[in-house]
Parts: C-alpha cells; structure tokens; sequence
C-alpha cells in the first residue's frame, strides 16, 4: 500500500493531530505543586495526585495545569504506576509536537512501570508564554514547570528538539535528573543537523503537513517502515477526549530559530557533554534523515556514562516503529 492510499485512511482526529505534530524534528533544517493542578477542560475542578498518578493509559489521563514561578501556566498529564524504588520521567516532546503527538503505545508501555509526566512547554500546545528561540531557554522553562510540580528528583526523555531540551536541562540540574533517554536527537554543534535536502524542506516547513509529509520524515522508505508509520498514525486517533490544542505558526518559526541554533557545527561544543555524568541511554533508527544517527554516536562517545542502540530498518520515528520494544527497553534502563 503507497503511502498516499494509507493517508486516506487516517481519521479527521488523526489529521489535526497531525498539523500540531513535529514533521519536524526536520527543523533540523534551519534549523504549585500537584495539589494545585487543575483539569484544563473542568472549568477549575482540582485533581490530586493520587487521581493523576492513578490514570492509567495516555488516552484518557485529564490535562493538568500548573502556574509556574515564571507566570506561565503550563499544561501537562501525569498519569501512569509510580513505585517505591522509581522517580517520574519527565517527557520533553519534539517540534510542532504537543501533548497528543506521543504514541500512546509507547507511553503506555513505559507508565505501566512507572510515573509519567508529559507536558507542553512554554507557547506550545495548551502551555502559555511565548515560546523561546533557544533551547538554553527552552531548558529554563522546562525546569520552571518542574519546580512548579517541586519534583526533588526525576528521569527525563527527550524526543528529537525535545532530546537537545533534556540535555540542557540534565546540565543544569545535575542534583535532581538521575538518568536521561535521548531519541533521536544530537548534541549542540554536531554534524549534518541542518538539512537541506529540497524534498525535505518542502516537507518540513508546511503550514499543514499531512500523513504523507510525516511517513517520508519519520519512517525508512521500505515497506515494513511504511506500514509501521500507518499504524502508528491510526493511534494518535485513539484519544477522544480533552485534546490537546495544536502549536501555532509562530512557535514553530521560534523553535526552529532555536533548532538552527543548535545544530550549526561547532566541535568545541562537544566537551561540555563530559559534565552529562548521569546514566544515558542514546537511540536512534539506522536510517534518520533529520537527524542523522551519526549524531548518536557522538553522544555515545562524548557522554562519559552512555549505552547507545540503533534501531535497523527504521527512521526518526524509530521509538514508534519500535513502541513496545523501545518502551520495554527504556524501563530496563531507568530500573537499573
């Protein structure tokens, strides 16, 4: 089946979905407390952690909202079976991307085994604020909503700008982050994170995007990675309730600014991952054409505490290709 034909197939949901997801992580072109947690859609109704914490499935945890010492007043879901011996695993998304842009496969996968806490950062999705044009500052943010929740320790999970995100933010706050998962993603100053392939750009820099933009830039062009983005798309549809709203145009231009930023090449910038001292998991598909797994060796190489695996026969998408593997494989890391 081509791509063009599963497209049709994708549900309206799927599709508006889509328009606020991260075709992009091919930017890589230019580049108070749960106590005072609030449902985003029950009009003040409070929830408490333990009703949060309870939720088990990314389909139906409530949104939450969260007025940081910064004045923005953030949106995020924590859900998921928190244990004694583990923390919460803070999720940094990719660009475009919003609450509703994770597989729910994956993240089911991972908040059977522990606490997850996935949140809009500032400007995006339902998240107020302007959005910031550096992903210094985009770490700054992420670590004001932390605070807000008064999280004393923690895991984090980047996805693509999201991974360079919890880079910063595991730099900055080496007394609390405990161990880091980076997905396809790349350090500051790597290599080819900048595309500039014609068909990837048009494709990457769509007002709207559709199914067929987001199965080029995320899955291999092979049959069994095409069919796994199809499914993949089919289940963004599968919450119903409470959506998440879609980034604006103008967050996208600033996160590519910011994306831009990052990815000019600059080899003296790769010594400052000798300070990542925490634990790291790095994965990426073999064949990620908007952020290159070259780029994952890199961190393998320069983090001083990493363990790197390349997913074959899969692209940027790979964590989706893979959604019940990786997810199974991040819990064995974090359990360590």
């Amino acid at each position: 089946m081509s791509s063009n034909t599963r497209g049709t197939r994708i549900s309206r949901r799927t599709a508006m979905a889509l328009a606020s997801m991260s075709v992009v992580a091919a930017v890589v072109v230019t580049a108070p407390s749960m106590a005072n947690a609030v449902s985003g859609s029950s009009g003040g109704t409070r929830h408490s952690a333990t009703q949060a914490q309870n939720a088990e499935s990314a389909s139906t945890a409530p949104n939450l909202r969260v007025k940081a010492a910064n004045g923005v007043t953030y949106q995020y879901r924590r859900f998921g079976h928190p244990s004694a011996d583990s923390v919460p695993l803070v999720f940094f998304q990719h660009f475009r991307g919003t609450l509703d842009s994770w597989d729910p496969k994956l993240i089911d996968t991972i908040a059977a085994k522990r606490e997850v806490i996935l949140v809009d950062n500032v400007g995006v999705g339902g998240s107020t604020g302007t959005t910031a044009s550096t992903v210094q500052q985009m770490a700054l943010d992420a670590i004001d909503f932390i605070d807000a929740l008064k999280l004393p320790r923690y895991d984090v999970f980047g996805f693509s700008l999201g991974g360079e995100v919890a880079q910063e933010v595991a730099l900055r706050r080496p007394w609390q982050v405990r161990r880091v998962v980076l997905a396809a993603t790349g350090p500051q100053g790597g290599v080819d994170q900048r595309a500039s392939d014609p068909n990837i750009l048009q494709r990457t820099l769509k007002d709207n995007p559709g199914p067929e933009d987001y199965l080029f830039l995320f899955f291999k062009n092979t049959a069994s990675s095409q069919a796994a983005g199809g499914e993949f798309l089919q289940r963004l549809g599968q919450r119903t309730t409470d959506p998440d709203a879609p980034s604006s145009l103008a967050t996208r231009d600033r996160q590519l600014t910011a994306w831009s930023e990052w990815g000019i090449p600059d080899k003296s910038k790769l010594v400052r991952l000798n300070a990542l001292f925490q634990p790291v998991l790095v994965a990426d598909g073999e064949s990620d054409i908007l952020m290159p797994a070259k780029n994952s060796h890199l961190l393998a190489k320069y983090l001083p505490n990493a363990q790197l695996h390349i997913y074959p026969d899969a692209g940027h998408g790979f964590l989706y290709q893979y959604a019940v593997k990786f997810g199974t494989e991040v819990n064995a890391f974090l359990d360590r």
